[in-house]
């Protein structure tokens, strides 16, 4: 990067891609024919027998854990470190989520906490590849088998991710992944769901069809949003704007990027009218998302290499914790997460050294208030929502700006001691 200046994220929605969704977002053709291919290319991809494209992760986990019957009275296993959303879907069938801890620096589900959560209630858990690294799934898959228990595997941060060589998502009875600006591929927006289940892929897909079509003008919207972020954080442009501003939010205590990509956390009295009412994706969507699939091996490729360097230049580094990985997963690096005591001070002395950080919005849903009813005690989770940071590790990090970030990480940590 210019001058020193590394953004948080870099989006791998390019150019070309702005240009092939603006050409389907102004045809009048249909739009079943592409999607299918791109159902067909992600499955391929994956190694399921089916894909169903959603508008979004948490909705398709509504529909599978629906499709697999889970109601009234049944409990779902899930990570305490997670996004908020996940939780949320799961009381509006009925059901309760029951939090387990994670592994203190692998931020993934610790099978034996999994274990120890089950009851004769247990219908179904969900292991979340967190931060693109692949759970433990030889042992989570041994224990769900030995109870019964539907393995719903979470890949919002994990597409292409394997396990013993075996793509996350082709691991349980089911996968949910999502395709936001931010992720490692986009569709603008939308999601997907896999299964080998034939009844459970027909039960999405009917529910689905039932609703209606993305609008053309969100999906403008976001094809906008790409294209700016793509332009805000080019190396020309990003060490004048972007990063300025980032430097005096964080003096005032702000953080813009923070807001501009947030969600505010609310638990759902009924499911939201709109997931179903424009529950179908557009042509726009799939052709980003053949684009997109193509150039995924190169794009996960250079955040693995970067994840390495990353992983050997901090391993060292007096007070700072570093991820680790489960035995046989092969982590996208997603995000590189590390720990520290002072994890405030160690984001503002990075960005005054040009790089920029985010703690990024995972929490501990275990002792969220949202979930009181819920409460549990994960103290792994709760350490990282305390103390965990995230590094850059995007594909357009050059082996100078890495080098660059190990270096700014090693004098900033010794700066707090």
């Amino acid at each position: 990067m210019a001058f020193g200046k590394i953004p948080r994220f870099s989006p791998s929605f390019s150019p070309r891609e702005a240009l092939l969704s603006a050409r389907y977002l102004l045809r009048d053709g249909p739009d079943d024919e592409i999607i299918a291919k791109f159902e067909r290319e992600f499955r391929s991809y994956i190694g399921s027998t089916h894909a169903v494209m959603v508008p979004s992760a948490r909705y398709g986990l509504y529909l599978l854990l629906q499709a697999m019957g889970i109601g009234a009275q049944d409990e779902v296993i899930v990570p305490a470190l997670t996004y908020f959303a996940v939780p949320a879907m799961i009381p509006l069938l009925g059901a309760r989520p029951v939090f387990a801890d994670v592994g203190a620096t692998s931020h993934v589900l610790d099978p034996a906490a999994f274990e120890a959560a089950i009851t004769d209630h247990t219908r179904a858990v969900v292991p979340t590849h967190l931060f693109g690294t692949p759970c433990d799934m030889d042992a989570i898959r041994s224990i769900a088998a030995r109870h019964d228990i539907q393995v719903i595997e979470d890949c919002a941060q994990s597409t292409g991710a394997r396990y013993r060589n075996i793509r996350a998502g082709n691991l349980g009875d089911a996968a949910y992944y999502t395709f936001g600006l931010t992720k490692n591929m986009t569709t603008l927006s939308g999601a997907m769901i896999t299964t080998d289940d034939d009844a459970v892929a027909k039960k999405v897909r009917t529910s689905i069809q039932a609703g209606g079509r993305t609008p053309k003008q969100k999906l403008a919207k976001e094809a906008a949003t790409g294209f700016a972020m793509y332009v805000a954080t080019h190396p020309l442009v990003y060490w004048a704007t972007v990063h300025p501003a980032v430097v005096l939010g964080n003096k005032m205590g702000q953080d813009p990027i923070h807001e501009r990509f947030g969600e505010a956390e609310v638990r759902y009295d009924h499911l939201p009218p709109h997931y179903a009412a424009t529950s179908q994706a557009r042509a726009a969507q799939a052709a980003v998302g053949l684009a997109q699939i193509n150039r995924l091996e190169s794009l996960n490729g250079a955040r693995i290499r970067n994840g390495r360097k990353l992983d050997a230049g901090l391993a060292h580094v007096p007070g700072l914790t570093v991820p680790t990985y489960p035995d046989g997963a092969e982590p996208i690096y997603m995000s590189f997460v590390v720990h520290h005591a002072r994890r405030d001070a160690l984001a503002g002395a990075l960005r005054q050294r040009g790089v920029d950080t985010t703690v990024g919005y995972m929490s501990d849903c275990s002792s969220n208030p949202l979930f009181a009813e819920f409460a549990a005690t994960c103290p792994n989770a709760a350490d990282a929502f305390a103390h965990l940071l995230h590094l850059p590790v995007h594909p357009n990090l050059s082996d100078k700006d890495v080098a660059h970030m190990i270096e700014a990480t090693r004098q900033s940590c010794l700066e707090l001691g």
